[in-house]
């Protein structure tokens, strides 16, 4: 009917009821269905590493929207560049607006993986991923507490907040809530 064109496909699934549930359960739908097994509710899932990363960029208000062009470089510890079968020209450097943008725009190199999209599990770049294995280990928790980048992130955030409302401590708190 959409003449296979998969724009229209994805619209039509994007604007479905379905596709929009909300994941927060109901006391008469958990009562009836507990383990969600006729589907009332988006079950929750966890997000993934490109997801995250994303997340926290889009907290800090400066998630640069831009699409397609050229693969963009974050900003990778020499240490890891270290690490490289080549590590002069392991890596290059993107302008902090272009590192901004969504995740799918890294640059993959199989012998050099961006460590904050390795540590949350990133896809497997060698081959199919039909199936992305998640793991939860105390270096994803210590990643978010002692990064460059997710301290950089809290400050942006924290920034944000200060200048979208103000001196106010309990405006502060419901606009980072709201975040």
């Amino acid at each position: 009917a959409g003449d296979w064109k998969i724009k229209r496909m994805h619209k039509l699934i994007m604007l479905s009821r379905a596709y929009q549930m909300s994941s927060a359960g109901s006391d008469a739908g958990l009562e009836k269905d507990p383990a969600n097994n006729l589907f009332w509710r988006f079950n929750l899932r966890r997000l993934t590493a490109e997801e995250i990363r994303d997340s926290a960029i889009n907290l800090t208000g400066k998630l640069n929207p831009k699409m397609g062009g050229p693969s963009i470089y974050t900003d990778v510890p020499q240490e890891v560049r270290a690490t490289a079968s080549r590590p002069h020209a392991a890596w290059g450097n993107s302008p902090e607006a272009e590192r901004n943008r969504r995740s799918v725009y890294i640059v993959i190199r199989r012998s050099l993986h961006e460590p904050i999209l390795k540590t949350f599990d990133m896809a497997d770049t060698d081959g199919h991923c039909s199936v992305r294995f998640s793991s939860i280990l105390p270096t994803q928790s210590l990643t978010m507490l002692n990064s460059k980048f997710f301290n950089e992130i809290a400050i942006g955030f924290a920034n944000r907040v200060r200048k979208e409302a103000g001196g106010n401590t309990r405006k502060q708190v419901e606009r980072a809530l709201q975040l």
